[in-house]
């Protein structure tokens, strides 16, 4: 069954599901078909064998914020003490990625503004991170994805790579492909490489 808590999760998560980052996070209105919820439980049974998540972080009628993500590949991340060092600025404590999300769930709900730390659960890098709170989303060295600060060339190269991901799951997709057989599995041990 496809549909479109389906497509948008592929136009948005597609560098997560061929395993490229650790999250990616999008928003969904529910249009008479199921509930964020249900969509949530059946993509949970379908994915989670193959290392992949959904988590809603925040629900409002009629649809919600997901987010997609590999937990081996966030709490990897978790790990790094330069992240720790900066989460913890924010409240965080406990380093494991269930604490994590909770923490940062309850930042969406709870803040006056959307929480920029939210970057670290995306994989950008944490320069970048740092560089659009510091500057206040001014001033960045070029635009994708995200705003970043540092290593244009590298950032640059992510982008392109992200577009194409996303054009040829969009691709695969609209030939009848499943998000299931578009995910690569983390047994796989990398991500799916795209040809030039």
């Amino acid at each position: 069954m496809y549909s479109c808590f389906e497509a948008a999760m592929i136009g948005h998560c597609a560098a997560t599901l061929a395993g490229h980052k650790c999250g990616s996070l999008f928003s969904w209105r529910r249009d008479g078909e199921e509930s964020v919820e249900q969509a949530v439980e059946r993509l949970n049974r379908a994915l989670n064998g193959r290392g992949v998540r959904l988590r809603i972080l925040k629900q409002c009628s009629p649809g919600g914020l997901v987010y997609v993500y590999r937990p081996e590949a966030l709490q990897a991340r978790l790990d790094d003490p330069e992240i720790q060092a900066f989460l913890a600025q924010y409240g965080y404590r406990d380093w494991n990625e269930a604490a994590c999300l909770e923490r940062l769930e309850c930042h969406i709900h709870c803040g006056e503004s959307f929480p920029h730390e939210v970057g670290i659960f995306l994989d950008y890098p944490l320069e970048d991170v740092v560089g659009f709170i510091r500057h206040e989303g001014k001033g960045y060295c070029c635009l994708g994805c995200w705003k970043a600060y540092g290593h244009e060339e590298e950032a640059q190269k992510k982008f392109a790579l992200f577009q194409k991901c996303s054009r040829i799951y969009q691709n695969c997709y609209n030939k009848g492909f499943d998000v299931a057989r578009l995910t690569v599995s983390s047994q796989n041990r990398g991500a799916l490489r795209f040809s030039a």
